[in-house]
């Protein structure tokens, strides 16, 4: 204990102290005080915490106990373990506790007295004490010095002995070695004056030594005795002659210390038994002898005690007799220079003359330094010639790292001295235990001791003292027993090295053995060959960084049970157990056990993973082929390139590589996301099963896709492969049953590709008729559908001659067995680990964008939900519907925002490439097919995509990609990024929302942008569509909305205030309803997070949400169902997830069960108009059941369709322009110009078309009720035709249907908003398929198409457009369908046999004659006319153009041109128009002054009205001027004779008649339409007869003509006047009527 405890008491002791108080009192408190101070004056005061106070004390009181009687001199020792009843205490350990006299070695020897048991000492107490005793040895007192001598207490714990046999032992032999040191401490002074007395002597003897030596001998006596020898015992022996033999004889009474005893019984021993015997004749022994004795000291410490013998010389030089003195050299003696040692110096100096060095030279320097590093019982023991020999034999080492042996016979032959020189690089406690007992085998020792010198020197030294079996004299050949220990060091590194040599050549070979080989971990090298390790260390020194990795697999040398092992060489930290293991299982490897190393290579670790492995599939001779694949697959799945799973077992059990797996698991993938209902596991067991199919099916693919497939020198090899591996896979069980399958595969490689791919499928066929499961069938025929059904794959693309990670498939989807409907045109897969993708389109030219999906699972069916709303919704467009979706599988794991965002641009990136790599290209106006692909389709070079959820910001990136891959559309080829129109700065998604909100607040008769009206939201103001559309109208009093963070409550808002403060939250950069400036939030309100518990709900709330009174609180998703269902005017939407549904359905329906718990039924909405400004809000069922309660809504793929819009007009404007760039007519800079100028315009252009659908879905509603019937032959009709799934829309039964027709129901806005899109869809087609686009009239629409800066500046260029044809079928089925409802196409071709190009043109006559974009135009500038009003109008106008079509159709032309048609009709019908109110009739004439006066009331401007309330008149214009000229005369006269005629024979009253004649059906709607045909032929024939008639002098030719009345006009008259007198007419007397009306033309003809 080296601290000193102070004067004050620490802590620890005065606890003791104050518990000494509770045990005793008195005087014996007071000698308790005393005897604790003086007990723990040394011990550490954290010592006390190991044991409570009261613990302490008790100790001290026993151990005071024990210490308080002891005899003089004598020692009291006591082992025991303490208890508590006897001892007053209790200890864990075994206490010891001694009482001696104080004296030098105590503590060392009763230590080790102690560890010949080898327990471990736990605590040491070892206080001196000054102490007064009376004779009988009882305490007398502490502390006084006089008197008092110091006695030793030692307290001593050590692991518990529970053996009353062990405790004696033990206590004996503490008291036996307590003796020794007694008697050496005793006999110490004896012994040192005796060593210098002789000394002293050794001069004045007369000796035949050298005077020189003698004088030295003297001086090494002298410099022991000055504290550099510890004397143990010392006897005097004498030679004497017993019954005639000379013996060794004790003097007696000399013995001192250990060997003080009775000499007369120690046995004397013949001097010829004495190793000294040997000596060479002639040979003057040493005055002194220092050797080693063969027995341990039991006193200081355990080593062999030194033994220096002086011996006495008679006058002829013989010995007579010696003084022996045993002992320990102390320390000070191992460490004091050689030159400052009697003695030693005389035999260094001898050395160094012997060498014949130089003493100031380098070699002479190290000699010194070696001889100064030698054991010091080497230079006391060694004689000059033995000591030179080890010395210069150590020094022509010269630092070679090679192993020496120097070996020195003890003079006596006690022992045998080895010096061991190993390289300190290989020298280990294994090496050293080896090299141990290899000395001992040699020298028949019976014990040995060792240590060990390790420096700076390439060298380590062992020595070992080897002590032979008494009496022998071991024989041994130094050079043998080196090689020996030479061959223990070098056995594995030495091998390594040279066999490393011997592969690399001795410059390489060195160092790979260096820096690697001396690496690796002793448990590697016991357990591998050196030959294994050279492979491993070469496959080591290649790795380059953390990222890189080294594979082998191989067939141990010594196992022949098909076993293998697999090793994996990384740096840095080695691949998880938990990684490694899944991956090797799925590889088809069973794995028994890993042996893991690591090497410290310098600067960095590498590790070996040893994993012994049996395979599945017996491999036999197929090792080498499979072991690139193998390894290949491995590194791709570590590397995350490939997935770990199933699949992978392919590699081995069907011979795939992994390439080819991966297209199988690609096509697992897709039939996963298509609908197949097996898992993928099965799917991969499945195969495994059947590895001859699987290869076949893998064939299959590359027969139908590898572009080289028909180069001979590929297609041999590919032959000269399978050869081998069906070797490999076919069993005798499949050859028997296909007996010709191998000689038919390798026939086939020499044939055509399209033969290889019938071979092929024909012998798949073959092979599934072996296949007994049916389900495994099943699985089989679904991969070979899927191939069948490829038509592109990028899979044999490679980028600087590596293939690609990612796959791509292009699918004919119809071709695809059990596709989930609808089935999309084409399809493009992209399957990579980190990405899975899919892009369907409905057409050749096909939009929609690309959204970053959260179902794994099933995003293709997200996707296809999504491509079905964008095929609707493209019908305002030139692209029929597309969308695109991606899954990111691998986010980062815990990863913030950015991460995130990262990865998932790393995977829309990978998505982007997999559709470009399989599109055809243009390129100087021609079609470039992608490269090393193989089309089994025609040109497809028109591929667009879009931002969508997720991606907003990413079109800048698909654009680079675009341009990157040379792509003809440039930055055309994604829409809205940085150089085209912004949609949400634009605002236009939701502007175009916002047009079907007016349309609705018109439909109620409110005007929403300048009356307030109440609304709630689904989004926040960060968002574009919720955004944009709060800022729509200042009228907006938002109550209530929600996003994924917030609920905001401000039940009652300023209109103006609100908007303000909405408008700001929109300008920041990131906003969420937390930002909301509080101040502003009417009373009640506030803005809660939807992490909350639960939601106060204010009393202001309550009421402005129709929440009953007794609510105060709501869970979240409670609060947001209450906004839903909030009784406000409007709820927009503008957030992402379906919140409503029908009663009908189920939430798993609806695929999004993130908002299942907040999700309401259509029917629960009290709100009045919903705005779908973002997709899929409502489900279709959920829009139905909210408009059949009497709510305003259309469908999202309406209401946001100018999203696409803009975006397609964008694509269409880029084309036109880089078109332009091109041809030199303007740069890049000019375009990015122009674009930007023209925002306003293609705005402007985009909201017309919203604006038109929603006008075209009010006025079917008009017509839903009574043309009902319509509609059913509509829905039916394509419904056969294969072009509408009733079901997969939610359109009526045949059945609902009726039910609504008994009802006076109609379809809802939502069902005619799908009706509205299909007749797009089928009429866009159709005139795709016409004429149409080449009509020079209607080419026309092209240019309307394109903003007004284009239309001069670029026409030319124009009719280049890749899409021009594309465009103008848009622009006219826009035209057509938005004008005149989704059934006027359908019903003008049933009745007219005419085809739809043929329709088209008609119409465009009439509209162009009508000039009925004008009328159109001027009624929307009447922003006030009330909704009712506004349809009647135009109802009007779609009546008339309607029957001017018809009219048109029914003309005897092969053929109608426009404009022909146009010219023929235009100047006409403006007179016409001009002179109504000459050539009307009065009783017309009034109707119309009628008419006029409601329209101007309604807010029509007068002459405006004028016009429109003559409308009806206008229907037989193309009769009146088609009469006019076929008879020559002014269109006026003609009109004239025409109206007069029907209010002659009140044919209007007979065309009304005939309209509201019932229609239930196709045939009845044909029979009313032939009874107006025929009704308006019979009047245009008896009109052209009257205009055959010379004109009266008076009246008109009508008046005349009835004035000259004959019998079939009379009769005709009295029929129609009693006719009108029925209550109601039907289709046989309506008939008879016609007839009757033709009979009297035919009357007038003769």
């Amino acid at each position: 204990m080296s601290a000193v405890r102070s004067n004050d008491a620490g802590p620890g002791l005065a606890h003791v102290q104050e518990s000494l108080k509770t045990l005793v009192s008195g005087p014996k408190l007071k000698e308790a005080h005393a005897f604790s101070a003086l007990l723990f004056e040394h011990l550490p005061e954290d010592e006390f915490g190991e044991r409570t106070p009261a613990v302490w004390a008790a100790l001290t009181l026993d151990l005071l106990r024990f210490f308080r009687e002891r005899p003089a001199h004598g020692v009291k020792v006591r082992v025991y373990n303490p208890d508590g009843d006897d001892d007053g205490w209790e200890c864990t350990h075994t206490v010891i506790q001694i009482v001696n006299d104080d004296m030098p070695f105590l503590v060392d020897t009763v230590s080790m007295a102690i560890a010949q048991d080898h327990t471990l000492t736990h605590l040491i107490m070892h206080p001196v004490i000054r102490v007064q005793r009376d004779p009988g040895g009882h305490v007398l007192g502490f502390g006084a010095e006089d008197g008092e001598r110091a006695e030793s207490i030692m307290h001593i714990e050590i692991d518990r002995q529970t053996e009353p046999g062990r405790l004696e032992a033990l206590c004996e032999r503490i008291e036996r070695v307590l003796g020794d040191v007694r008697a050496c401490v005793r006999d110490f002074d004896a012994m040192h004056h005796r060593v210098l007395a002789l000394a002293e002597g050794l001069g004045q003897r007369e000796l035949l030594h050298d005077a020189d030596h003698v004088a030295e001998c003297g001086d090494f006596l002298r410099w022991i005795a000055d504290d550099h020898f510890t004397f143990l015992g010392y006897r005097a022996y004498e030679t004497t002659q017993v019954d005639g033999t000379n013996v060794l004889r004790a003097v007696a009474g000399s013995g001192l210390g250990l060997l003080r005893g009775d000499e007369s019984q120690l046995p004397m021993r013949p001097l010829s038994s004495l190793a000294a015997r040997d000596l060479p004749a002639n040979t003057l022994p040493d005055l002194l002898i220092l050797s080693k004795t063969n027995a341990r000291s039991t006193v200081h410490h355990p080593g062999y005690m030194d033994y220096i013998g002086v011996l006495r010389f008679d006058a002829n030089g013989r010995p007579v007799g010696e003084d022996r003195f045993l002992g320990l050299y102390t320390s000070t003696a191992y460490t004091t220079r050689p030159k400052d040692i009697p003695l030693i110096r005389t035999k260094v100096d001898a050395v160094f003359a012997q060498s014949k060095l130089h003493r100031s030279g380098h070699n002479a320097k190290r000699l010194q330094h070696l001889l100064e590093t030698l054991p010091r019982d080497e230079l006391f023991q060694s004689t000059v010639d033995e000591l030179f020999q080890t010395a210069l034999g150590i020094l022509n080492l010269q630092e070679r790292q090679r192993t020496r042996l120097f070996v020195r016979r003890d003079r006596f032959g006690r022992y045998l001295s080895c010096l061991v020189y190993i390289p300190r690089d290989r020298f280990t406690s294994e090496i050293r235990e080896r090299i141990e007992q290899t000395l001992k085998r040699v020298f028949n020792g019976e014990r040995f001791d060792s240590s060990v010198a390790v420096s700076e020197s390439v060298l380590a030294r062992l020595h070992v003292v080897v002590r032979p079996k008494s009496g022998e004299k071991p024989e041994y050949d130094v050079q043998e027993i080196e090689a020996r220990l030479a061959q223990i060091v070098r056995n594995w590194q030495d091998e390594l090295r040279d066999i490393l040599i011997e592969k690399h050549g001795e410059e390489r070979g060195i160092k790979l053995a260096n820096r690697f080989g001396r690496a690796l971990p002793a448990g590697y090298i016991e357990a591998v060959t050196p030959w294994v390790a050279a492979a491993d260390v070469e496959a080591a020194s290649q790795l380059k960084d953390s990222q890189d990795v080294r594979l082998q697999l191989y067939r141990p040398r010594k196992k022949s049970d098909g076993a293998l092992r697999f090793k994996v060489f990384k740096m840095g930290t080695p691949i998880a157990l938990s990684d490694a293991l899944p991956m090797l299982e799925n590889m088809g490897l069973r794995v028994h056990s890993e042996h893991p190393y690591e090497m410290q290579v310098p600067g960095i670790n590498i590790h070996i993973q040893d994993f012994e492995v049996e395979p599945a599939v017996a491999l036999g001779e197929n090792l080498d082929q499979a072991r690139e694949r193998f390894q290949a697959g491995f590194e791709q799945i570590w590397r995350g390139r490939v997935e770990n799973d199933g699949f992978n077992r392919l590699l081995l059990a069907a011979e795939l590589d992994v390439r080819e797996v991966t297209v199988l698991r690609g096509y697992c993938k897709y039939l996963q996301q298509v609908g197949v209902t097996y898992s993928q596991a099965y799917m991969e067991r499945v195969l495994a099963l059947h590895p001859v199919t699987t290869r076949i099916l893998v064939e299959l693919f590359r027969a139908r896709f590898d572009p080289e497939r028909e180069v001979k020198a590929h297609a041999d090899a590919s032959r000269r492969r399978m050869e081998r591996d069906f070797g490999a896979l076919a069993t005798e069980y499949v050859r028997n049953r296909v007996p010709t399958m191998v000689a038919t595969v390798l026939d086939a490689y020499i044939k055509p590709r399209a033969e290889q791919v019938t071979i092929l499928e024909n012998l798949l066929s073959e092979l599934f008729e072996q296949v007994s499961s049916l389900d495994e069938d099943r699985i089989l025929r679904a991969f070979e559908d899927s191939v069948r059904a490829t038509l592109r794959t990028n899979h044999f693309q490679r980028i600087d001659g590596k293939p690609k990670d990612y796959l791509s498939f292009k699918f004919d989807s119809s071709k695809v067995p059990g596709m989930p409907k609808p089935v999309p045109y084409r399809e493009i897969f992209v399957y990579s680990p980190r990405v899975e993708g899919v892009h369907l389109r409905m057409g050749t030219v096909a939009r929609g964008g690309l959204r970053w999906s959260d179902r794994r699972e099933d995003f293709r069916t997200e996707v296809l939900g999504l491509m079905k709303a964008q095929q609707v919704k493209n019908t305002v467009i030139v692209p029929v519907g597309a969308k695109g979706g991606f899954y990111v599988k691998q986010p980062p794991v815990g990863g913030d925002r950015d991460a995130v965002l990262a990865e998932g641009v790393a995977c829309y990136r990978t998505f982007i490439r997999g559709l470009l790599d399989i599109t055809d290209n243009i390129v100087d106006g021609a079609l470039l097919p992608p490269e090393n692909v193989v089309r089994h389709d025609g040109d497809d070079p028109y591929l667009v995509v879009a931002a969508d959820k997720g991606t907003a910001t990413f079109s800048d990136i698909a654009n680079a990609l675009s341009q990157e891959y040379g792509f003809w559309l440039d930055d055309a080829f994604a829409s809205g990024g940085s150089k085209g129109y912004d949609h949400k700065k634009m605002g236009i998604t939701a502007k175009g929302g916002w047009e079907s909100v007016k349309r609705h607040f018109r439909a109620i008769g409110k005007d929403c942008q300048n009356e307030d009206f109440t609304c709630v939201g689904i989004g926040d103001m960060s968002g574009d569509v919720f955004g944009n559309g709060m800022l729509l109208s200042r009228k907006i009093r938002l109550l209530a909305a929600f996003d994924h963070r917030h609920i905001f409550f401000d039940p009652n808002p300023d209109s103006e205030r609100s908007f303000v403060e909405r408008e700001r939250l929109f300008a920041l950069p990131r906003s969420s309803w937390a930002d909301y400036d509080a101040s502003l939030i009417s009373a009640g309100g506030g803005v809660h997070p939807r992490s909350a518990k639960f939601i106060p709900i204010t009393p202001e709330v309550r009421a402005a949400l129709g929440i009953d009174d007794e609510v105060t609180q709501l869970a979240p998703a409670d609060a947001m169902r209450a906004i839903l269902k909030a009784p406000v005017e409007l709820l927009w939407n503008g957030g992402i997830g379906v919140y409503v549904k029908a009663a009908s359905e189920s939430h798993d329906e609806c695929g999004d069960r993130a908002n299942n718990g907040l999700r309401v039924n259509g029917g629960e909405l009290k709100c009045r108009i919903v705005g779908e400004g973002g997709n899929l809000g409502l489900t279709q069922r959920g829009r139905i059941e909210y408009a059949q309660a009497g709510g305003l809504l259309n469908t999202d793929f309406i209401d946001n369709s100018a999203g696409v819009d803009t975006s397609d007009h964008e694509v269409n404007i880029k084309i036109l322009l880089n078109t332009a760039i091109e041809l030199g007519q303007l740069t890049l800079a000019q375009r990015d110009e122009l674009l930007v100028a023209m925002t306003d315009e293609v705005e402007r252009l985009v909201l017309f078309d919203n604006y038109r659908q929603n006008l075209a879905i009010s006025l079917m509603q008009e017509l839903s009720i009574p043309r009902l019937g319509s509609k059913q032959h509509f829905v039916r009709t394509l419904e056969q035709q294969g072009l509408l799934d009733r079901a997969l829309e939610y359109l009526p039964t045949d059945a609902e249907f009726e039910e609504r027709k008994a009802k006076g129901l109609g379809l809802s806005r939502p069902e005619l908003s799908i009706l509205l899109s299909y007749s797009k869809i089928v009429l866009y087609k159709q005139l795709l398929d016409s004429d149409v686009p080449e009509d020079a009239y209607l080419s026309k629409e092209l240019q309307i198409y394109f903003p007004t800066p284009l239309r001069e500046r670029f026409a030319e260029t124009m009719e280049k457009h890749r899409l021009r044809r594309e465009i103008i079928a848009t622009q006219v089925t826009n035209s057509i369908v938005n004008r005149m409802g989704s059934t006027f196409i359908m019903r003008m071709a049933e009745d007219t046999g005419k085809s739809a190009g043929e329709i088209a043109k008609a119409f465009t006559t009439a509209r162009e004659v009508v000039r009925a974009r004008e009328w159109w135009a001027e009624m929307d500038s009447c922003a006030g006319v009330p909704e009712p009003v506004y349809l009647e109008v135009t109802l009007g106008i779609w009546n008339l153009l309607r029957n001017l079509t018809r009219w048109l159709l029914q003309l005897p032309v092969e053929r109608l041109e426009i404009a022909a048609s146009v010219e023929r009709f235009a100047p006409g019908f403006e007179q016409l128009v001009s002179a109504l109110d000459e050539v009307l009739p009065e009783s017309y004439r009034q109707r119309y002054r009628d008419k006029e006066l409601e329209l101007t009331a309604a807010g029509y401007p007068q002459a405006m009205a004028r016009r429109i309330s003559a409308l009806g008149a206008l229907n037989a214009a193309f009769d009146v001027i088609d009469l006019a000229r076929e008879r020559n005369v002014a269109v006026v006269e003609a009109a004239r004779v025409y109206f007069d005629i029907g209010e002659a024979l009140h044919l209007k009253w007979f065309a009304d008649a005939i309209e509201s004649l019932p229609v239930k059906g196709r045939w009845h709607a044909n029979a009313r339409g032939v009874l107006r045909d025929e009704l308006f032929a019979e009047r245009r024939a008896l009109t052209a007869q009257l205009l055959q008639m010379s004109k009266p002098e008076q009246g008109g030719r009508v008046q005349a003509w009835l004035a000259a009345a004959d019998s079939s006009l009379t009769f005709t008259l009295g029929m129609f006047n009693e006719l009108r007198t029925q209550k109601s007419l039907d289709y046989p007397t309506i008939s008879v009527a016609v007839r009757r009306l033709a009979k009297l033309v035919a009357a007038g003809q003769r």
